[in-house]
């Protein structure tokens, strides 16, 4: 599935972080992938498994990723193929280059008064009562 696009990080115009320029020598696409995906966590959770880490230790990227499937975008996004997906994924992501404007939350309601005893057959304040 979507092949193409697992072995080309830049398949749909992703770009290497900025501080990391993507190495275009033998190993370029392996460096591209560590670029992208070895985080802080998947770096500590190596280690906690015994891997050694010291020579990708600057590797990856400084800031937290998202990772969603592709079948996820591809339920979204219906093209023709998962790399139509995923261009339909990228370009919508990127047609609006303004993070979302978000609606205010609303304010609590306050405890509404009960309802006023005028029109339920209780006497009203502005007339004296009456007498028979």
């Amino acid at each position: 599935m979507a092949e193409g696009m697992m072995n080309n990080p830049n398949a749909m115009g992703g770009q290497p972080p900025m501080e990391q320029p993507m190495n275009t020598q033998m190993g370029g696409t392996e460096d591209a992938v560590l670029d992208m995906h070895l985080t802080e966590d998947v770096k500590q959770a190596l280690q906690a498994k015994g891997i050694d880490v010291s020579a990708v230790a600057d590797r990856g990227p400084k800031e937290p990723v998202v990772v969603i499937p592709v079948s996820i975008i591809m339920n979204k996004y219906q093209g023709a193929s998962p790399e139509e997906s995923m261009k339909q994924f990228v370009q919508d992501m990127t047609a609006n280059a303004q993070a979302p404007v978000t609606e205010p939350m609303p304010q609590p309601a306050m405890a509404e008064a009960p309802p006023s005893p005028e029109g339920l057959g209780a006497p009203t304040m502005d007339r004296p009562p009456m007498t028979a």
